[in-house]
């Protein structure tokens, strides 16, 4: 499967905005999340239920050979995605996914994410769009 192809200087902007969060275990990054206030793709928002101020959850990665020891390191990075976005005031998360990727998409919608909308394709890159409401 083609990976989406990574832009430095989008990835540069994104940690000087410190909008690039780690997972440590020790010295080490052991996951990822990124959260922004815009999108970062292109589709007309209106596929998502109305939100008065969402957050965007992207980039999430975990390292392979941490996953491997610990299946819990993807669930701990969402979930702290999700008090991160809370405590910054967001009411909603947002995410896409590739929904061939089933075990990402499960973890999402197992975290309280929806899917919303119908899965889009657009060359070989297929997404679906979810939202998980941050409750106070």
């Amino acid at each position: 499967m083609p990976v989406p192809e990574r832009r430095l200087e989008r990835s540069r902007a994104l940690v000087g905005e410190r909008a690039v969060h780690l997972l440590r275990h020790g010295d080490t990054a052991i996951a990822m999340f990124t959260l922004t206030g815009r999108p970062p793709f292109s589709r007309a928002l209106d596929v998502f239920p109305p939100a008065r101020a969402p957050l965007y959850l992207q980039r999430l990665a975990v390292h392979p050979d941490r996953a491997r020891r610990d299946a819990t390191l993807g669930l701990r990075a969402v979930r702290r995605a999700c008090e991160t976005a809370r405590a910054a005031g967001a009411d909603a998360l947002r995410a896409e996914a590739n929904p061939d990727l089933r075990k990402s998409v499960e973890l999402l919608t197992g975290l309280g994410f929806v899917a919303y909308g119908e899965v889009e394709t657009e060359d070989w890159m297929r997404r679906v769009y979810l939202q998980r409401a941050l409750d106070r």
